[in-house]
């Protein structure tokens, strides 16, 4: 039976950072976790209908929470989600961003991949998916996982 490392050098307090630093790596690893973009979409549908705000549902909170699910920890804010992972076209699971008023990135969703975003929207008070074209703004995609 192997000790952890953390075990071994008696540093415990700092176990715990040490495992969060290894499990937020880089997002090439979500992908050897065995996660596509579609098992993200199907983790984003299980929120549909979650209440804007209800345990920290905002639109990055929202993003934030599905790729917790999966494993892989994003930034707290759209605009550091999107400097987070590589860019890319917006294909299934792929974070999608928004400058909705003009003063910068505002909004975050995942892409479905058939031409709708799941986000969480003030404008509806909830989780939801709709249209792409139905938010204002379209900045880009980003794959995080």
């Amino acid at each position: 039976m192997s000790i952890p490392l953390c075990l071994q050098l008696s540093i415990k307090p700092s176990c715990a950072i040490f495992s969060v630093f290894l499990l937020v790596g880089p997002a090439s690893e979500a992908h050897a976790q065995g996660y596509s973009g579609q098992a993200v979409v199907n983790d984003a549908r299980s929120y549909l209908g979650t209440t804007y705000g209800a345990y920290g549902l905002t639109c990055s909170g929202f993003t934030s929470a599905v790729f917790a699910d999966l494993g892989v920890y994003l930034p707290s804010s759209p605009g550091a989600q999107y400097a987070y992972g590589t860019p890319s076209y917006g294909k299934a699971g792929d974070l999608v961003f928004f400058d909705e008023h003009g003063y910068g990135i505002s909004h975050v969703g995942i892409a479905t991949g058939y031409g709708t975003v799941i986000h969480a929207s003030t404008y509806y008070g909830a989780v939801v998916e709709t249209p792409i074209e139905y938010i204002p703004g379209y900045v880009g995609a980003v794959d995080a996982y």
